[in-house]
């Protein structure tokens, strides 16, 4: 029986497993000459889709923006989730002046429903108008009998900081390369599907011995990576991400 080459999932493999997969692959078709093998065509194709794919890959490694953001978020539910519980815990004072402010204040806050629970953009807009009424002259008076007003200066600069990482991803997704990184691999796996196709044509019109050699290495890297999968390396649930 002639040997074909192996098929594999690539689905399976995660952004930087897949590049490194198409390295070890392209390696081996520039060692045996997309021109000899008459694969040429089909391969700048490849190469052309594999460079998007890589420049893609780039941008996500380079971009550390989620991250902060998801962190600068989750600071800033902290000190808004404090403040109110400040609050409620001042409407158990023994001050009934205390009291009575507390339970204003906490009727304000209730107005804006579950803030961190909003989307971002809405929970930056939400936190604004709290911090305006809550600087009203009624407001303010309130505030600061019950020694609040650190509270709200810190919840200013968080929420400020956030808005400042949105502005740093606008800016930034203004530059991301024209392809996404789910394109950039769907192109490349069916290139790749294309290639090893015409592979096994002409290694079953021409003969297995003029591709041989070139054949068994693609399958000892395919092989590999298999394995990968197999052993659950290459996350089974992960789909390619933007």
């Amino acid at each position: 029986m002639k040997e074909t080459i192996i098929r594999i999932n690539l689905q399976r493999l995660k952004n930087e497993t897949h590049v490194q997969f198409n390295e070890n692959i392209n390696a081996v078709f520039v060692k045996y000459n997309p021109q000899t093998l008459n694969i040429k065509a089909l391969y700048d194709l490849y190469k052309a889709a594999f460079d998007n794919e890589i420049e893609a890959l780039d941008f996500i490694r380079k971009s550390e923006l989620t991250t902060k953001i998801a962190n600068q978020d989750h600071r800033r539910d902290t000190i808004y989730r404090g403040f109110v519980e400040t609050i409620k815990g001042e409407i158990h004072h023994f001050d009934q002046e205390h009291v009575e402010a507390a339970e204003l204040l906490y009727e304000v806050c209730k107005h804006y429903g579950n803030i961190a629970r909003k989307t971002l953009d809405d929970e930056t807009a939400a936190i604004d108008d709290l911090l305006r009424e809550l600087d009203s002259n009624g407001n303010k008076s309130l505030v600061e009998l019950l020694g609040l007003a650190d509270w709200l200066d810190q919840l200013e600069v968080e929420n400020n900081r956030f808005k400042q990482l949105m502005l740093d991803r606008y800016a930034e997704t203004s530059q991301r390369p024209a392809i996404r990184m789910c394109d950039a691999r769907t192109l490349v796996d069916r290139c790749l599907r294309l290639i090893f196709d015409r592979i096994d044509a002409l290694a079953l019109v021409n003969g297995i011995t003029a591709f041989e050699s070139f054949i068994k290495e693609l399958n000892a890297v395919i092989e590999r990576y298999k394995n990968l999968i197999a052993r659950g390396k290459g996350d089974k649930k992960e789909q390619p991400v933007d």
